[in-house]
Formats: C-alpha cells, sequence, structure tokens
C-alpha cells in the first residue's frame, strides 16, 4: 500500500460579492458602456465582423463558476467566450471567474437567478434545490455507457428538462460531462459486500445518501474543501468524484484504490439567467445556442482525453483501479430501487418514466 502524503496544501482565496460584481460590470441588457473593442471587419464583411453578424447593440456578460481551469466546465465556456465574442465581431464579450470568486454554488445559483450573474456553470446534483427536478439525473445506475448519456443529454429530453429549468430562472444552454463518478477508497472494495462499513464522504445530497446505504456504506455529507484532509487522517475511507475531482483536488496521493462504480454521470450544465436569454434579439439568441453546442461538442471530446490521462494519473500515483463483476454491478442497481421509489414520490412518476424511456431509446 503506498505511502499517505502527510503535506497538506491550502490556498486561500476570497472576495466579496460586492467587490466582484463591481469588478465585472455585469448587465442583463446590452450595455450602455463600451464593450471591449470589436475586432476589425475583413475586407469582405466575413463572420469575424460585427456587421455581418447582424447584432447592432454591445453586451458584456459575466460567467461564474466554483470550479478551476483545469476542468471541462471552464474548457466548455472559454470556448463558448473564444466562439461569440469572434462571430459577434467583438459585440458580445465575457469576463470568466473561476475558483469561486463569485461565491459557492448556492450563492452563484441565487445570482444568477436573479439576474446579477449572466452565465454560470456547475454540475446538476447541484441545481437541485433550485430546479428539483434536476434531481432525475440523481437516479443511480441510470446510463450503461457514456454514449447513451450523451444521447440523452442531447436528445428531446432536454426539451422537457428546460421548461422546469425555466420556471427556476435559468436557460440552461447545453449539458455535457465529467464521464462517470466513481469510488476512491483506502480500503479495497471489490466485492458488493465490501461496501459494509465505509466511511465515505458524499455530498449533502438525499438521494446520493440513501443509495450508498443501501449499498451497506455510512454517507458521511463534508464541505468538499475538507476532503482531502479527511482522506489523508483517515477521518473518511473514501469519496465519490468523477477521474476529473479526484486528481484536480490530488486525492490520489491520499488513496489506495479508484473503484469503477460508475454509478452516477457526472452532468455537467452551463446556464444563463432566463430573463436575460429571453429579452435577447432572434439573432443574438440563435447565436448562442450554435457557439454553445459546438463548445458542448468540444467539452465532450475533452472530457474524454481528460478521463484517460486523470486515470493513468493516478495510476502512476500508485492507484489501483478496481473494475467490479457484472453480477455486482446488477446488484447495486438492485439496491438503488429505493432511490429511485423516493425520486418518484417527489418529482412524479411522468418524469422518472421520461427519462427511462429516454435512455432507453438512446441504446437503439
Amino acid at each position: 500500500m503506498k505511502r499517505k502524503s502527510t503535506i497538506i496544501l491550502s490556498g486561500l482565496l476570497a472576495f466579496s460579492m460586492a467587490f466582484s460584481m463591481t469588478a465585472c460590470g455585469s448587465g442583463n441588457s446590452a450595455s450602455e458602456t463600451t464593450a471591449a473593442a470589436p475586432a476589425e471587419a475583413s475586407a469582405d464583411g466575413g463572420a469575424g465582423s460585427g456587421e455581418a453578424s447582424g447584432i447592432a447593440e454591445e453586451y458584456h456578460w459575466t460567467a461564474a463558476m466554483t470550479v478551476a481551469e483545469t476542468t471541462v466546465n471552464y474548457k466548455i465556456v472559454e470556448k463558448f467566450k473564444e466562439l461569440i465574442e469572434d462571430r459577434s465581431g467583438g459585440k458580445i464579450t465575457i469576463d470568466m471567474y473561476t475558483g469561486g470568486q463569485l461565491g459557492g454554488d448556492n450563492e452563484m445559483f441565487t445570482s444568477c437567478r436573479d439576474g446579477s450573474i449572466d452565465i454560470i456553470t456547475s454540475m446538476s446534483s447541484g441545481l437541485v434545490d433550485f430546479v428539483p427536478e434536476e434531481a432525475v439525473f440523481d437516479l443511480p445506475n441510470l446510463f450503461p455507457d457514456i454514449e447513451t448519456m450523451r444521447a440523452v443529454l442531447q436528445g428531446d429530453f432536454m426539451t422537457t428538462m428546460n421548461e422546469y429549468n425555466k420556471a427556476g430562472g435559468f436557460m440552461v444552454l447545453g449539458y455535457s460531462d465529467a464521464g462517470f463518478r466513481q469510488l476512491s477508497s483506502n480500503k479495497a472494495v471489490r466485492t458488493i459486500d465490501d461496501f459494509s462499513g465505509l466511511k465515505l464522504r458524499t455530498m449533502n445530497n438525499k438521494y446520493h445518501m440513501a443509495y450508498w446505504e443501501a449499498l451497506g456504506a455510512s454517507p458521511l455529507p463534508m464541505d468538499f474543501n475538507e476532503v482531502y484532509m479527511g482522506l489523508s487522517q483517515n477521518t473518511i475511507d473514501g469519496q465519490e468524484n468523477p477521474y476529473m475531482n479526484i486528481v484536480g483536488n490530488s486525492f490520489q496521493e491520499v488513496q489506495d484504490y479508484i473503484v469503477e462504480t460508475n454509478h452516477l454521470g457526472h452532468i455537467i450544465f452551463v446556464a444563463m439567467n432566463n430573463d436575460l436569454y429571453e429579452s435577447l434579439p432572434e439573432n443574438v439568441r440563435t447565436l448562442v445556442d450554435e457557439c454553445m453546442a459546438e463548445a458542448i461538442e468540444y467539452g465532450n471530446s475533452e472530457a474524454d482525453a481528460s478521463i484517460e490521462a486523470d486515470k493513468q494519473t493516478c495510476i502512476d500515483a500508485g492507484c489501483e483501479i478496481i473494475t467490479l463483476s457484472a453480477d455486482d454491478l446488477a446488484t447495486m442497481q438492485e439496491k438503488a430501487a429505493g432511490v429511485y421509489d423516493m425520486v418518484r414520490a417527489d418529482l412524479g412518476d411522468e418524469l422518472v418514466d421520461e427519462v427511462l424511456a429516454a435512455v432507453e431509446a438512446a441504446k437503439e
């Protein structure tokens, strides 16, 4: 078993919301101030010119996230920024704030819903407090593989989801993923019985906790910034996250095993304040949609490369990668039945049946 790192590196970066918002100059309508200078039009009035884009006014938007620049979330928003600034001829500009500079998830979601932040990116589970129907993606073992998950996330089911998102104040511009969430642990989990008594950090999400309890583990909600220390001091045995977050937070330094449970898709979304989106002229909305579709496709390809690279980083750090048997994975799905009942009780049968049908259709 590899030596645990006893050195805890931590950093503290705090910005007050008031200062941040003054600095970013966010607005929910066309900016009254001069935005970044538009790119010069080409001699033939090409797509990079403001005139060719047909956008008459200038827009200056703020994009916020709690994650770092190494994440798929960041790469999607960065690509979106690059595309829309170029294709609008500089008429649309975006300032990006990473690492929770404009607040944690709840603050960020509230600010986007209320209109003081224009664009946000996070994971679907974090949005449940604002859009309860997003809990449909907390159904364990919902997707058999990444291809099926992506087919659902790009399919007609998203039209249904956005009706709920809009009611909550958000227009989700696109869904992507960072693959599946996996279990990392200092105890070897090779069969379903090995989950018994495992002290596991989870999000403060009742569906997630109910799932791990059904498997016999002991889920313990904990602030994410405390997880590294908890693992290194054996306060907890493990945690669950996609490879992106395992490596991004150096958990491979203080964990011995990665168990490929594939229990939940780590679903990423990018959302805009819905009132802002609805107020945009049709040509601007079209440009937003087109640029985000390309950014999501780019994000998916980045996710695939990231998963393989991060998995290798874990191996190089001395982690053993454990693959569970098909029988154990089937048993995990059977034990998840209670969580499906919880989600049905909270959201109704219609939405759950609709996502299950979308999954089945995507398999064909």
